[in-house]
């Protein structure tokens, strides 16, 4: 499985992200950059070859790596090649949350539209 993500991520697209806003999911751990904490981010993605879209990720955010991940910051992410509304950070001290997008999809299934 973790070959199969490593792939994932090489054969995804260099693109930017503007970070429009973020929360805390239920999600903390310790990592290889020591402890963290899951977000939820509001994207606005953009490559050379995709116009603006807006998406949702969940990333870890280690110590070092809060500065970089501000609301209103841009930022340098991969975009995955099968689905583009995977965007994986290219940020140190943030990793993309496998975990975390599961539970998230997860939640926003079991949400009743009223």
């Amino acid at each position: 499985m973790i070959k199969e993500r490593e792939e994932k991520i090489k054969r995804a697209e260099k693109g930017r992200a503007k970070i429009l806003g973020f929360s805390t999911v239920g999600l903390r751990g310790t990592g290889d950059g020591g402890n963290y904490q899951a977000y939820n981010f509001t994207l606005e993605v953009s490559s050379e070859f995709k116009s603006a879209y807006k998406t949702e990720v969940v990333w870890e955010v280690y110590p070092m790596g809060v500065p970089q991940v501000q609301e209103g910051l841009e930022v340098n992410v991969k975009i995955d090649a099968d689905d583009p509304a995977i965007v994986y950070p290219g940020i140190n001290g943030v990793a993309f949350s496998w975990l975390g997008t599961q539970m998230h999809n997860k939640s926003k299934k079991n949400k009743k539209v009223v």
